[in-house]
């Protein structure tokens, strides 16, 4: 048997370890739909001959009072929660959202997942290199998940910061600051009660409760992890709002960096514009209506952040903001004066 081959026979017998439960018995016909699902091709007699092998190393036994027959763990022996197996559906999951979970879970947890993550890798590895039966193993290898972003690079987190943080929103922990606010030259100190963590594009927030001045005027805000300078964890229970909720939190629009206030605009765009946004509507009433004399007119309730606002910037001569007449006449100065910057300083 090629090394290839004993390999991918090894991953076949493991995953049919884990489908063999420990109380309730399963048919052999169950055990090769299972592996079939996870993309194995194998007979009926392969299975029993991987049976039959693992009986011999591992305490499972088919029932023969009955039919049909049923397999099953003994209870003795080793325990089968460590068996060290996953399947390759979870191993192309996990394998996709490493990166994204490594700065929003607290370090326990990361070292508890780790061992996933290098099993994951290991399966995937094991069954490409096998050039095996298993088509399904070169599916990581077709998909990828890409920041739409022009290439700017994270900025730096000191990771023992973060640590503390995790653990103060793990064990609902308050904690004591220095930040440096992007538009300040000092730090400042706080005392907060974090509340959650949420990733925006490259950047990490921490949402937390500003206590500073006490629970009667505390706030909740926002603050970029990269710009803490010093934590320290107040090992006494913190005490979370009742009325906080994060998935609401971020329907209001908190992590659009506006007041959180909706509006209607109302613009016209062009025929390359509305094709995109008809594929990808900025809002769920959005509608686009080519008009008789062929303009086409937008109208959606948007958020109002500086993301629309960097949003609409980008699109130039794409759009004509119409409605509401404040963000017109902003978007018609801002033009102004970058027309002005390219037409009076000279390289």
């Amino acid at each position: 048997m090629s090394k290839n081959k004993n390999a991918n026979t090894l991953l076949r017998q493991q995953t049919l370890l884990k489908f063999i439960p420990a109380n309730a018995g399963i048919k052999s016909a169950d055990l090769l739909n299972k592996l079939k699902s996870e993309g194995f091709e194998v007979t009926q007699r392969t299975l029993q001959r991987d049976l039959e092998v693992l009986s011999q190393y591992f305490p499972i036994y088919s029932e023969t009072d009955t039919k049909p027959y049923l397999w099953r763990w003994s209870g003795l022996g080793i325990n089968r929660t460590h068996i060290d197996s996953i399947s390759l559906t979870d191993a192309l999951s996990l394998m996709l959202v490493e990166k994204s979970l490594q700065q929003l879970l607290p370090p326990a947890m990361q070292r508890h997942l780790q061992h996933n993550f290098e099993h994951s890798r290991q399966l995937l590895n094991t069954l490409k290199d096998s050039n095996s039966e298993n088509d399904n193993a070169q599916w990581f290898e077709k998909v990828a998940s890409v920041m739409p972003d022009i290439g700017f690079k994270p900025p730096s987190i000191d990771e023992s910061l973060l640590t503390e943080i995790q653990e103060a929103l793990l064990k609902d922990q308050t904690i004591v600051v220095r930040y440096l606010a992007a538009k300040n030259t000092t730090a400042a100190e706080y005392s907060l009660m974090p509340l959650a963590l949420v990733q925006r594009g490259h950047v990490l927030y921490v949402i937390a409760q500003d206590i500073t001045k006490g629970a009667n005027t505390a706030q909740i805000k926002r603050f970029a992890m990269h710009r803490f300078q010093t934590v320290t964890r107040i090992h006494e229970q913190g005490i979370r709002p009742q009325n906080f909720n994060l998935q609401q939190y971020l329907q209001d629009g908190a992590m659009q960096f506006g007041n959180g206030d909706k509006f209607a605009l109302k613009a016209k765009v062009t025929e390359e514009l509305a094709f995109i946004l008809n594929e990808s509507p900025m809002s769920d009433d959005m509608k686009i209506i080519q008009s008789e004399d062929g303009e086409y007119q937008l109208s959606a309730t948007v958020n109002n952040g500086w993301q629309l606002n960097w949003w609409l910037r980008g699109q130039g001569a794409n759009i004509e903001v119409l409605e509401p007449q404040e963000l017109r006449t902003r978007m018609r100065d801002n033009l102004r004066k970058t027309l002005a910057a390219y037409e009076t300083k000279k390289i």
